[in-house]
């Protein structure tokens, strides 16, 4: 009995592609073991973190603010003529009392003579009708004189006596227009251009001659809205270290600078403005070296002389989801923790912590999108501008520090993400 072979017969072809498949195969679970090889060698990724520091500040608020002179005087002639001297240096400082200004004085000084002259002359009448009226009296006395003509004595004294008086209301007009003539400065102050020159006429109708500002001390004024002003006064009622709390008033000068001198708010407007809906309220700053002028646009920085314990973390720490805001955190195991966070206002660029954290907590700076919870990370200290807990500037990191952190920071976020797979 013959026996058929039922072994299948592959031609080359086919046992090629075969071998080429296995092949593949074998490269694809080598190259799986690898990768799993590399899974377990990766390192942790790095990140920058930070501690939760306690730090003193006081409660302060902003506002737009800007700067007035105390006295505002606006030079005027008050007599009509010509103007002869301008005595001032333009923009320079000058005191009470000095001469600005000089207007002709010729028909003022000779309104003053012919005023003065009849005064004499109506002194001279006045004598006179005194005589006369004396005279009359004696002669009535021996019934040579009529009552009538001592009433008419009397009465020529009295009419001499007005016109006496009038006669040196006239010369005290005189004298006045005359003064009048030489305009001298009000108050003490720096003074502007002249806006009026010499030879020209001038009278009370001409206008502003030259302006001149009184700039020590000088005044800041701002606006607040009215619902800051009613929590500011509600907090001087509250009572702390037995007495009301203080303000500590500042300027920022448009340059980003402190003025050096803090300022007292002498003045806040009885009424609320309907239009704005705030209160004007001024603040005065001595000006020794008269830095400041009038017009110069601040900022006023109002702060409570009383300063409080908080806790603070970087900006850059924190970030929201729906549940609210939440930082992460780094443990002692070097592992990532999420932590939910109540945050109050934004103090010097972080936010202050009203619950959630404790001091020394290690906040995640930089690298959060690397990182989640429960992974195990490469912690590194970043430097912070805030160094205490009396909210100081720290010192700043040299150089080589900074260049370390930010080429780790680099190679850190260069890797991929990985996670741990299961075999």
């Amino acid at each position: 009995m013959t026996h058929c072979n039922t072994t299948p017969r592959f031609s080359p072809a086919v046992k090629r592609s075969t071998q080429a498949v296995l092949l593949a195969v074998s490269l694809l679970l080598l190259s799986s073991c690898g990768e799993k090889q590399a899974e377990k060698a990766a390192p942790p990724p790095g990140v920058l973190v930070q501690a939760v520091v306690q730090k003193q500040i006081s409660d302060s608020v902003k506002f737009l603010g800007r700067t007035t002179a105390i006295n505002d005087v606006s030079v005027r002639a008050r007599v009509q003529g010509y103007l002869l001297e301008r005595n001032f240096e333009e923009g320079g400082d000058i005191n009470k009392g000095d001469l600005l200004f000089k207007i002709d004085p010729e028909s003022y000084e000779a309104a003053l003579a012919a005023a003065r002259g009849s005064v004499a002359e109506y002194q001279a009448a006045l004598v006179r009708a005194e005589k006369d009226l004396v005279r009359y009296k004696e002669l009535g006395k021996k019934a040579f004189a009529s009552q009538q003509d001592i009433d008419k004595a009397e009465s020529d004294k009295l009419l001499v006596a007005a016109q006496l008086q009038s006669a040196k209301a006239r010369v005290e007009e005189a004298e006045i227009n005359l003064k009048h003539t030489s305009i001298k400065s009000p108050i003490d102050g720096r003074i502007g251009r002249a806006i009026v020159s010499v030879g020209n006429l001038v009278d009370a109708s001409t206008g502003e001659l030259a302006r001149v500002v009184e700039l020590d001390p000088i005044y800041a004024t701002f606006n607040v809205s009215e619902n800051v002003m009613l929590n500011i006064q509600q907090n001087q009622e509250v009572k702390q270290k037995g007495g009301p709390r203080k303000f500590e008033v500042k300027l920022e000068l448009p340059n980003g600078s402190i003025y050096e001198h803090p300022g007292v708010i002498d003045f806040a407007d009885n009424t609320v403005n309907r239009r704005t809906g705030a209160v004007v309220v001024r603040a005065r700053f001595d000006n020794p070296v008269k830095l400041l002028v009038p017009g110069i646009n601040v900022l006023m920085l109002l702060s409570m002389e009383e300063k409080e314990d908080v806790l603070v973390v970087p900006q850059a720490s924190v970030q929201e989801d729906q549940a609210g805001k939440f930082v992460l955190l780094v443990d002692q195991d070097n592992k990532v923790e999420i932590r939910q966070v109540k945050l109050g206002r934004q103090y010097a660029g972080d936010w202050i912590v009203k619950d959630g954290l404790q001091p020394g907590d290690k906040v995640i700076t930089e690298g959060v999108q690397k990182v989640r919870a429960g992974m195990e990370v490469a912690p590194k200290q970043a430097v912070s501008p805030f160094a205490n807990s009396q909210g100081g500037a720290m010192n700043e990191p040299e150089e080589g520090q900074k260049q370390d952190q930010v080429q780790e920071s680099k190679e850190s976020e260069s890797k991929p993400e990985v996670s741990e797979k299961k075999e």
